[in-house]
């Protein structure tokens, strides 16, 4: 599994979103696992790369959160590509995830004084704070309307388009735009082979 696939959606939320890819011509769960869950989250900063294994049962109740947000946020893209509102109940499930989450604030020190700093009080916490605080940033801003799904008909990867344009069309242009370039190249080549 390519690395880079983990961060290419431009926030956390689409991030996890993400976790289901393509490989090798079939939808993978990354998360179905935590050989390929931790890279994940160590990629997206949620974890310190090289800390300690995550014991089995944060591992477990990690997982289980981390797909159901995933499920939530599948069906929040929907509705906002619908260009609506999250609907009631929608925005009420993802409410009661908020709710449950235990924060804390952190000050901490900065070059020029200090700030304050929200984080889970648990890892499972932290995790999910902070990609439901990517979720709701991205309402705020109003970005809905540059999240885009890969061109490429072998990709289901989607990313938040932040070029000038707004006409970006891959998730990745080293990934699934170099792969769609030379399939042309080679298409072009092999009909005028044919023409000959």
């Amino acid at each position: 599994m390519e690395p880079a696939i983990f961060v290419l959606g431009g926030t956390l939320w689409i991030n996890l979103l993400n976790t289901v890819c393509m490989h090798n011509k079939l939808p993978a769960d990354l998360l179905s696992h935590p050989a390929t869950a931790l890279p994940w989250l160590e990629a997206n900063g949620l974890v310190p790369a090289g800390d300690a294994p995550l014991s089995e049962e944060t591992w477990s109740q990690l997982s289980t959160e981390l797909v159901s947000l995933r499920n939530l946020f599948e069906e929040a893209l929907y509705e906002l590509g619908q260009h609506g509102p999250l609907s009631d109940r929608l925005f009420d499930s993802i409410a009661r995830r908020t709710d449950a989450l235990s924060v804390r604030v952190k000050l901490t020190r900065t070059e020029t004084g200090a700030a304050l700093a929200y984080e889970g009080k648990t890892v499972v916490d932290d995790v999910l704070y902070r990609i439901l605080r990517s979720f709701t940033d991205t309402l705020e801003l109003g970005s809905i309307d540059r999240i885009r799904k890969c061109e490429h008909e072998e990709c289901i990867l989607r990313f938040i388009d932040t070029s000038k344009s707004g006409k970006r069309r891959w998730c990745s242009m080293e990934l699934c735009g170099n792969r769609h370039k030379a399939a042309e190249f080679y298409a072009k080549k092999k009909l005028s082979k044919a023409i000959r």
